[in-house]
């Protein structure tokens, strides 16, 4: 009889130790708008915010532009569009080393 009932205790109601389900690891993609600040330095430059254009044409304007809106400008993502040594690209790639842009990107033309 002891042995039955130890049998039905060991085999019939066992515990279950099983860990829980755990939580997804895997995370949720966010959908952010971000601010681009989109720069064409050739001879002239052709810059964009926010798909607007801008009045810039020369490296002087440039640099006060970038002076005047530093706060709002600093957390956009920037591109770059030229070629290096020739026109104003080095210029303003210096101007946006200066004031620590964090997200700027170049794309070489090859014309």
């Amino acid at each position: 009889m002891k042995f039955l009932l130890v049998f039905a205790a060991l085999f019939l109601g066992r515990v279950d130790c099983s860990l829980g389900q755990t939580a997804d690891t895997a995370k949720s993609k966010e959908y952010v708008v971000r601010n681009y600040f989109i720069i064409s330095a050739g001879t002239v430059i052709n810059a964009y915010f926010k798909d607007k254009p801008l009045e810039i044409e020369t490296i002087d304007d440039f640099n006060n532009y970038i002076q005047k809106n530093v706060k709002v400008l600093k957390d956009s993502y920037v591109v770059v569009t030229g070629k290096p040594k020739t026109g104003t690209y080095d210029a303003v790639l210096k101007t946006l080393s200066h004031y620590k842009f964090k997200h700027v990107s170049t794309n070489i033309s090859k014309d």
